[in-house]
């Protein structure tokens, strides 16, 4: 009988897998922001989010702002951030899962996925630098080149 041959793991397996997880904490994140989104629909966000943030030690002005754009989204509005918030959820989810089990095709689309929302990234840093913009850009940039990098090597070792 013929017994496949294991695939041999690699070095680098364990970057991939932190990428995998990285990727699942993004996604539960995005599915508690929407089922949050779902259950205050019908509330003035702004409200809501000032009794969440009413203990935070954070600076005023930004929390001010915050809260007054979020008392003036409309039921809409908030209804498409809840719907992207499940769509990207699972996108994120089936990224994460492929990368944890270490396959091929979940950093190929890593790679996609990822390059096509930089420019979405660096537009709102052009429009206004944050820190945590700065990090999740970084961030996201570090793992394209990462995961692009090990593609092109791992083509160049298969050819």
């Amino acid at each position: 009988m013929y017994a496949a041959p294991k695939p041999e793991k690699r070095k680098s397996d364990w970057a991939i897998v932190v990428i995998g997880l990285f990727k699942l904490a993004k996604s539960v994140s995005l599915l508690v922001l929407g089922i949050a989104l779902v259950h205050c629909r019908q509330d003035d966000l702004g409200a809501v989010a000032a009794r969440w943030l009413k203990g935070a030690w954070l600076s005023r002005p930004h929390v001010d702002a915050l809260i007054v754009k979020l008392s003036l989204m409309s039921q809409e509005t908030i209804d498409e951030f809840a719907i992207g918030s499940f769509v990207y959820s699972a996108l994120l989810l089936i990224e994460g899962v492929g990368l944890c089990l270490r396959k091929r095709w979940a950093e190929f689309l890593t790679v996609g996925i990822t390059a096509s929302l930089l420019p979405f990234e660096f537009y709102e840093l052009h429009r206004e630098v944050t820190a945590s913009g700065v990090v999740i850009t970084v961030a996201n940039l570090a793992i394209l080149v990462y995961l692009i990098l090990r593609l092109y090597k791992d083509g160049q070792n298969h050819a």
